[in-house]
């Protein structure tokens, strides 16, 4: 999957409803820029972090464990192989 980096204006980014579900209204008022990261056809996500270009940059993932963190979140825990 093609990973899409953007660097939206605040109000911009808050008009997206993936991005309000991660909880991006709670950065603080003073950050007038949301950075946002696409795996496309897959994810949206409001992240300062690092990230490959390609998810073929990354090979092939093997889940190893899933915690249940609430009605509709779990975590997967993952392994690169």
């Amino acid at each position: 999957h093609e990973i899409r980096v953007r660097i939206l204006p605040r109000e911009e980014a808050f008009q997206i409803p993936d991005l309000i579900r991660t909880k991006i209204n709670l950065l603080p008022e003073g950050i007038p820029q949301v950075r946002t990261v696409e795996i496309v056809g897959l994810d949206l996500q409001a992240d300062g972090g690092t990230h490959v270009r390609n998810t073929s940059e990354v090979g092939s993932i093997r889940v190893v464990d899933y915690k249940s963190k609430g009605a509709l979140n779990k975590r997967i825990y993952i392994e690169i192989e």
